[in-house]
């Protein structure tokens, strides 16, 4: 015959049992969280990445070409990037005073969306492209 004391011990341990597995819950629960947050961050990163890389190789193919080639846009479908340049002339003046020509203000524009929030990075950097080109 079971006494009262063993009754309350067999419901202390079945009571200490579920505390036991609801923090398991929750410390899972957290872990799983922090890992998705790991994740979403990792693929926010590639994505930077992946844009930076198509910027510059776009960079590369654009500035070859003849300064009225130059403006020109080209679609990545891969990553469903769009690269956009636009050329401007620019007048920069030496310490002596001289007007540099030749000089062009090359921007570059690559625009994407991502969890349909649009996206804009912009590149500007200077070239030099001699009228006799």
């Amino acid at each position: 015959m079971k006494t009262s004391a063993h009754r309350r011990r067999s419901g202390y341990i079945l009571f200490e049992l579920v505390i036991a597995l609801t923090i398991f819950a929750i410390a899972a629960l957290g872990l799983a969280r922090a890992l998705n947050q790991a994740a979403e961050t990792a693929n926010l990163l590639k994505r930077d990445q992946i844009i930076r890389i198509g910027m510059r190789n776009f960079l590369e193919e654009i500035r070859r070409k003849p300064i009225t080639e130059m403006s020109t846009s080209q679609m990545d479908t891969t990553y469903g990037v769009t690269y956009t340049s636009n050329t401007e002339p620019v007048a920069l003046r030496t310490t002596r005073g001289d007007t540099l020509s030749d000089i062009y203000n090359l921007t570059i524009t690559a625009t994407s969306s991502f969890d349909g929030v649009p996206e804009e990075a912009t590149l500007n950097v200077y070239v030099y492209k001699s009228a006799q080109q």
